[in-house]
């Protein structure tokens, strides 16, 4: 087994010479205390006016959304609504945010996100630092090289074609023919990703694998910060270029941000 140190410099040196994409989860903005995706699909069920409870014995997240869709003829509107308004009603303080600091402080050129949430976006105004969102071809075709792009790969709520929220969402997407998806294609050659912020149970992290492995093939490689062990994840995924620095923790939101804090250092020989 390689250790948590060999891992964490190989990861370093590969960020200073830019060969580095970082993927962002949920897990990066936990500790600002926003809604986790259960609080929000139970919102999405009470506004169908049916318990949560009873309305998650009959699909998974994907399926509730959809259902949502549906039930208002096709339009994701009302379901963005949803989500933007619970995300909005807590009140962060993003400076306090040590583990997005030290995202922005290695300077990574492309940060690919698939959150909803603009915490990344507001950390970046925040710390003064330049930044472009890109959601759409219009904004492939027009984003400037001279500051991180922040690649909302599945959405912005300002935006509800965009959301790649559903079920039938996630298949369309497996094709691997969106503007984003062609993008994602060219920015990863001779690249390797960089998971953050994602669990072994999160379908995100499954689906884009799927997606990377499809891409790539035999020149997939990637790093996934994880908090516990999980042989049959390991087993499977590192079977297929993937590479895990575990910590091995208890407290997410301490120990993560702990990592993100070495990481830097490393970065920036500090």
């Amino acid at each position: 087994m390689v250790s948590y140190d060999k891992l964490v410099d190989e990861l370093a040196q590969d960020i200073r010479e830019k060969k580095i994409i970082p993927f962002v989860g949920a897990g990066l903005s936990r500790n600002l205390g926003l809604p986790e995706w259960e609080v929000l699909m139970a919102r999405v069920a009470e506004d169908l006016d049916i318990d949560p409870d009873i309305l998650s014995l009959h699909g998974d997240f994907l399926q509730i959304a959809e259902y949502h869709i549906i039930c208002h003829g096709g339009s994701k509107n009302r379901i963005s609504k949803i989500i933007d308004r619970n995300l909005r009603s807590i009140e962060v303080d993003i400076g306090a945010s040590e583990a997005h600091r030290c995202l922005i402080d290695m300077h990574f050129p492309k940060v690919y996100t698939t959150n909803f949430d603009e915490m990344i976006e507001i950390a970046f105004r925040y710390h003064g630092v330049p930044y472009y969102p890109i959601a759409t071809l219009d904004d492939i075709l027009a984003a400037p090289d001279n500051m991180t792009q922040i690649v909302k790969f599945h959405g912005t709520l300002d935006l509800d074609e965009t959301l790649v929220i559903s079920e039938t969402d996630y298949h369309n997407r497996l094709d691997m023919e969106g503007p984003l998806d062609i993008k994602l294609r060219a920015d990863l050659l001779g690249k390797t990703v960089l998971f953050l912020g994602y669990s072994f149970r999160d379908l995100n992290i499954r689906y884009m694998w799927s997606k990377l492995f499809k891409i790539m093939q035999a020149n997939c490689k990637a790093f996934m910060v994880t908090m516990k062990p999980n042989y049959v994840f390991e087993t499977i995924y590192g079977k297929k270029g993937m590479k895990f620095i575990c910590l091995d923790s208890d407290d997410f939101c301490a120990d993560f941000t702990k990592f993100m804090a070495d990481l830097r250092c490393r970065v920036l020989k500090e």
